[in-house]
């Protein structure tokens, strides 16, 4: 019948008994590193240099940005300044000036490399050198140069602004307390020069002295052009021409139609006249002649009026013929004038730049000087406690990693079911110091199985021997199995085994025997598969054990070991050494095993590899212990080998052996 299995199914992964088991397995690890972390601190606190650092503030009101050609709006530059992006923006143009490279190498030319850079005399740079690690230390002295001095400037100095304020707080830390604060006013005295720089050109006045004359002279050209023109055509402006001529010519075309009409009704007047007056009467000469005259001072009119249109039209074709030179002209004159009024006004602004003192300017001043230096710890205190936290923390890493990693073998029983999902039986912890259960083979006798460090008198079924209670729970828990799956046939086989050698299956065998024989339920044969037949087994103090064919016999009468407990090996005397035990024979055992009158038959079995008899025995045991060591074998190898033990028969039971529990009580909650 198969087994009935009542298993609490547990959350695969890692838990936080696996990380607490890790910590507090390498502790000593953690603690070393710990410590080395201290020393590295204590060294660092004590043989580093000292700093001293000196500080100013400045309080930028506004930047007049003046490149030398502004418009002269660009005085309300300060009232923009209100803005908070462009204050901002500000503040990092200024920041970026005082942090320049630039400013850096002039601070360093004017103090000099050897002053900034003189030979060290603090007892770390002795150290240095006494270890012969000169060429670690910076250039000083006479090998320095000015670049060195000059970065040397730029990485004591420190420019800082708060959001929204516009004061600057520069610091310079230095290890000579007389250079930091003559560095930092060297650095502010060259700044407001470099500020002028970059927002006002110091070339400004001849350029833009320059620029004006250029535009002033292609303004004279521009209007002497425009006034040959002007002559040329007759007119002042283009726009005012051109409409006068156009109202002319318009007048002129009026009138010379007017006049041609005066002139055809002249004419019809005097031929009406003339045909009438031969008819009727005679017409006076004086009449006669005054019509002739009027219509002669008409056409003389009429001449006139279109040699005058043509005069218009004439200078209307030379006017539209010069409209695009004179327009082209006079928006040149227009931006020739913009353009010298922009240079005139500029010129101005660069004639009171070209005399404006740096350290005068309104816009930007000193609201601290160079204070005197102050001792700094700040850095030597946060690397001191970052050696000691670093310390902590390489320890802590390396534990878990060498714990959750590296190591892939079961540290804790629960391992087996959250991580491999196998149940388990019971665990024996490792107790005072010793194991748990005891190794198989001792130097003298490798195949016997030894008592390890515990007292040789001390046997396994012994009243005070510590693995009594587990080999009693163990009984306890065989009887419920057999009970539950009806299994009251006799003898009932029970084989210890392990996944590797020195597992403890020999004490575990013994205690399980002696705790079974102690039930007066019937006789119990203790079997060591593991021993030749001429070998002792210690824990019975010298005492013989039969061959297992013998102790089968039920004709042959053999001497007990103890009370209802007995010992037999599976060799034979003719062979002698180590017992070979294979399949068939063990099968053609069966029948004298069922007819034996044992109750439980206990086969002490070697561990599984590759060529051991146990694989083949398990299948016939009604009941399989599977002892796993602690922190010795490994996950993979415990799971195929219990794989492939439930795969014949389903009758395995496991137990972890000298489990450790690192973690204290009150912490560990899964204890």
């Amino acid at each position: 019948m198969a087994e009935i299995r009542r298993e609490t199914q547990h959350p695969s992964g890692m838990k936080l008994g696996d990380i607490l088991f890790a910590l507090f397995k390498r502790k000593r690890t953690i603690i070393v590193c710990a410590v080395v972390g201290i020393i590295a601190a204590a060294a660092v606190y004590f043989l580093f240099p000292p700093s001293y650092e000196s500080q100013a503030k400045l309080l930028v009101r506004y930047v007049l940005e003046r490149s030398g050609v502004d418009p002269a709006e660009a005085a309300g530059a300060a009232a923009q300044s209100g803005n908070q992006a462009q204050a901002d923006r500000v503040i990092g143009a200024e920041t970026e000036i005082l942090t320049s490279w630039d400013l850096a190498i002039q601070v360093a030319e004017a103090l000099g490399p050897q002053r900034l850079l003189p030979p060290p005399q603090d007892l770390f740079s002795h150290v240095v050198q006494a270890v012969g690690l000169k060429r670690l230390l910076p250039s000083s002295g006479p090998s320095a140069t000015v670049a060195e001095a000059a970065g040397s400037i730029a990485s004591g100095l420190k420019v800082v602004s708060d959001k929204g304020s516009n004061i600057i707080l520069i610091s310079y830390k230095n290890r000579n307390p007389e250079i930091a604060p003559l560095v930092l006013q060297e650095l502010l005295s060259r700044y407001f020069v470099k500020h002028l720089e970059v927002h006002r050109s110091a070339g400004a006045f001849d350029f833009v002295a320059q620029q004006t004359d250029q535009v002033r002279a292609r303004l004279n050209q521009a209007e002497d052009a425009l006034k040959s023109l002007r002559e040329k055509t007759g007119i002042a402006s283009l726009k005012e021409g051109s409409a006068a001529i156009t109202t002319e010519a318009a007048k002129a075309q009026e009138q010379l139609n007017a006049a041609e009409a005066d002139l055809a009704e002249q004419q019809a007047l005097v031929r009406q006249k003339t045909d009438s007056g031969s008819k009727t009467w005679r017409k006076k000469p004086t009449d006669e002649k005054a019509n002739k005259a009027k219509v002669a001072g008409t056409q003389a009119k009429i001449e006139t009026l279109k040699a005058r249109l043509s005069d218009i039209q004439r200078r209307t074709k030379q006017l539209s013929e010069l409209a695009p030179q004179i327009e082209d002209l006079e928006r040149k004159k227009e931006m020739d004038e913009a353009n010298y009024k922009y240079f005139a006004a500029s010129l101005e602004k660069a004639r009171i730049d070209e005399a404006l003192d740096p350290t005068k300017m309104p816009n930007i001043s000193a609201v601290q000087r160079p204070s005197p230096p102050g001792l700094e710890t700040k850095k030597r205190d946060k690397l001191s406690l970052a050696l000691v936290g670093g310390g902590v923390a390489f320890g802590i890493v390396l534990a878990l990693l060498r714990g959750l990693v590296l190591n892939q073998t079961v540290g804790r029983p629960l391992q087996l079911e959250t991580q491999l999902h196998i149940p388990l039986m019971l665990s024996i912890p490792y107790r005072n110091g010793h194991f748990g259960l005891l190794r198989n083979g001792s130097p003298a006798n490798p195949g016997a199985l030894t008592t390890g460090r515990r007292r040789a008198k001390l046997a396994p079924w012994d009243a005070d021997h510590f693995i009594r209670p587990y080999c009693d729970a163990i009984r306890d828990r065989l009887g419920l199995y057999f009970e539950l799956n009806h299994l009251t046939h006799k003898p009932k086989l029970v084989g210890v085994t392990s996944v590797s050698e020195e597992g403890g299956t020999s004490t575990l065998a013994a205690g399980l025997a002696a705790s079974l024989s102690e039930t007066n339920d019937g006789k119990v044969l203790l079997v060591d598969v593991n021993l030749g037949p001429e070998e002792v087994h210690p824990f019975f103090k010298g005492k013989p054990a039969y061959p297992l064919n013998k102790a089968l016999k039920p004709s042959d009468s053999i001497a007990s070991a103890a009370d209802n407990l007995y010992l037999a090996t599976v060799g034979s005397p003719s062979t002698g050494g180590p017992a070979q035990l294979g399949l068939k024979k063990f099968f053609d055992m069966m029948p004298n095993m069922k007819a034996s009158d044992f109750d439980y038959i206990i086969f002490d079995m070697p561990p599984l590899d590759q060529t051991s008899p146990t694989w083949g025995m398990a299948a016939f045991m009604d009941k399989l212990l599977l002892v796993v060591e602690a922190e010795k074998n490994n996950r993979e190898g415990i799971k195929r080998s219990y794989g492939k033990l439930i795969a014949e028969r389903n009758n395995v039971a496991v137990l972890v052996n000298k489990s450790r529990s690192y973690v204290p009580k009150w912490l560990d909650s899964e204890s």
